[in-house]
């Protein structure tokens, strides 16, 4: 039983994460789940549900994957009380590269679970948030050279209409291949956009010094720190001279364990300063940064940098 460990909490996201380690080959880590709702939730897949009593002389370790506070402050002290080892990351256990799982996490987690996220996006309420004549995301985009611009997260294109008659030259990039394929079909009247699926950390098949802006909206609030600053690198690499990015990220920097996987709207660990620092590292300028409030108070920001 090496490396096996116990999934405590059966409900939706420990199911969730049941689905995703089967998909990677991983599930055989899984020794079972754990859930006081065990009389009702006999198994998940192929694997048991237990009781807390069935399994706490199990000497394996226990990956919490509770999302409610309280409750899962209530498991943290019912384990350390009876000595049991616990994680709220697997990356930990399965000896995997902590960026590249989560950026197989996050992959995922979109690829199963957006559909519906992508239909709301649509309406004119959401792309208001972004694209209404007073909104920061407005104000600050028209700051922006759109002549040979790339959208980096395109997800499946709702902004890329909001610019599609003011650019020259379009590049959509994204992760996912199902995104780009929908975006291939839904512009496809459309000469002048151009689809580059990438690995989710560069821009390697992009050319230097090409570009005129970057932008990225709603998406690189749930990237690692790590993938950030390659990309920073990567955008002044493509970028010409005085070109711009435009780059929405996450202001959550109260716990530095913070990522997709476990923190609040997915937001990874990031702050206004830390952005600001691995630009200038990247060789920017800070032109702007404005922090706001995302479902919690200051928890995301808007940063402008040139290069």
């Amino acid at each position: 039983m090496e490396n096996q460990f116990i999934i405590y909490g059966a409900g939706k996201r420990g199911t969730y994460w049941y689905n995703f380690l089967k998909a990677n080959n991983l599930d055989s880590c899984i020794y079972g789940f754990c859930d006081e709702n065990c009389e009702n939730i006999k198994c998940i897949g192929d694997k048991k549900v237990y009781s807390y009593d069935e399994v706490k002389d199990l000497d394996l370790l226990f990956f919490i994957s509770i999302l409610n506070e309280d409750i899962r402050n209530d498991v943290v002290k019912l384990l350390s009380n009876d000595g049991k080892s616990y994680t709220f990351d697997i990356a930990d256990v399965l000896n995997i590269d902590t960026v590249e799982f989560n950026r197989m996490y996050c992959a995922f987690f979109h690829i199963k679970n957006m559909d519906k996220y992508f239909d709301d996006a649509e309406s004119q309420d959401w792309l208001n948030v972004f694209w209404g004549e007073n909104t920061l995301f407005y104000q600050m985009f028209k700051k922006l050279d759109i002549t040979d611009v790339i959208e980096l997260a395109v997800g499946r294109g709702r902004h890329v209409q909001k610019y599609i008659d003011k650019a020259n030259s379009i590049t959509v990039v994204d992760i996912l291949q199902k995104n780009i394929d929908i975006c291939k079909e839904r512009y496809k009247n459309y000469n002048h956009i151009h689809y580059y699926c990438n690995n989710g950390y560069d821009l390697s098949e992009l050319t230097d010094n090409s570009y005129t802006a970057i932008f990225s909206y709603d998406a690189m609030v749930h990237f690692e720190m790590m993938d950030i600053y390659n990309y920073l690198k990567e955008m002044h690499r493509v970028l010409k001279k005085g070109g711009c990015a435009l780059i929405h990220h996450s202001n959550n920097h109260s716990d530095y364990k913070a990522s997709f996987q476990n923190a609040v709207n997915g937001r990874n660990y990031m702050s206004r300063d830390l952005f600001a620092y691995l630009a200038y590292r990247a060789g920017f300028e800070i032109v702007e940064q404005n922090i706001i409030d995302w479902g919690v108070k200051d928890l995301d920001c808007i940063s402008l940098i040139r290069k």
